[in-house]
């Protein structure tokens, strides 16, 4: 209970910060704005899948 009151607590903080920094970015010509915040976001899950494969991609044993 503890762990989830603390994320709930970081969590819209941790979430606000990308999107406040990708509102700097809306001029700028590689991944301007929201842009940059899903790409981002696309790359931690694209990590977190390639994660779960994990057992298919051990090495053979001798």
């Amino acid at each position: 209970m503890t762990v989830m009151s603390l994320f709930k607590t970081v969590g819209p903080a941790g979430a606000g910060i990308p999107f406040s920094w990708s509102e700097r970015r809306l001029k700028t010509a590689f991944l301007p704005g929201s842009h940059m915040v899903f790409f981002v976001l696309n790359v931690i899950v694209v990590i977190g899948v390639a994660l779960t494969f994990k057992p298919f991609l051990t090495t053979a044993r001798r």
